[in-house]
């Protein structure tokens, strides 16, 4: 008869055996995952120019709805910026119901932020603070700020980045023309979004004159010297 012990650490053995291959079992399926939705993400810029905006990304929404958001901005980073903000703008599906804390992840998967101006002015590495600043109309850069896990390092960089272009921060007659629910999203969702997101006390209101805006980065930028 086998001894009780001997059987307890066979067992004991089988099970941690079990659970690593659990373990990579679990790691490959991520991967699969991730390199899927790479793929996708890649054929659909790739297919892009036939038709823009909702008529374009609509088509998508289905595959699209399988993925992550914040981890389809994270990978569209290498994107144009101008493609990325169209895609955004273009697939209220994916975001009207996020939270704070989503957008906090959206933040941190942009992390860590490119240098200011190294290849355009407008930056794909900050199209979420351009987006909800400028379209949410809910203050971002001090959402950015106020987050103590973010390195100084990056929130130098948001601010840098914020300073040279916020006079493009501020919606003009042009945008509201393709804020109608036929090209890009209606500018109604992007107002129930904003109430939303400041309902909660924990977002502010972004409501700067373009003069009080560079102000206020100023007056922080000078916390990163």
């Amino acid at each position: 008869m086998m001894p009780q012990k001997c059987v307890a650490t066979d067992f004991l053995h089988q099970d941690q055996n079990c659970r690593w291959r659990r373990t990579l079992l679990l790691f490959a399926m991520i991967n699969n995952r991730r390199e899927d939705m790479m793929n996708f993400l890649n054929q659909m810029y790739d297919r892009e120019g036939d038709c823009y905006g909702i008529d374009y990304f609509g088509q998508f929404f289905n595959e699209l709805k399988k993925y992550d958001f914040a981890e389809i901005l994270a990978y569209q980073a290498k994107f144009p910026f101008r493609y990325v903000l169209d895609f955004i703008l273009s697939t209220p599906i994916l975001w009207t119901k996020m939270s704070y804390l989503d957008w906090i992840k959206v933040m941190s998967l942009l992390n860590p932020r490119p240098k200011p101006f190294t290849r355009e002015i407008h930056d794909t590495g900050y199209v979420d603070i351009h987006f909800l600043c400028k379209y949410i109309r809910v203050n971002a850069i001090e959402m950015f700020l106020q987050q103590k896990h973010f390195s100084d390092a990056d929130k130098k960089k948001l601010l840098q980045y914020s300073n040279k272009v916020s006079c493009f921060w501020f919606i003009d007659e042009l945008d509201l023309e393709d804020l109608d629910g036929d090209y890009f999203v209606h500018n109604e969702q992007l107002k129930n979004v904003k109430t939303n997101l400041i309902s909660t006390g924990v977002i502010s209101e972004f409501k700067y004159t373009e003069y009080d805006l560079k102000q206020y980065i100023e007056i922080e930028l000078k916390n990163f010297k």
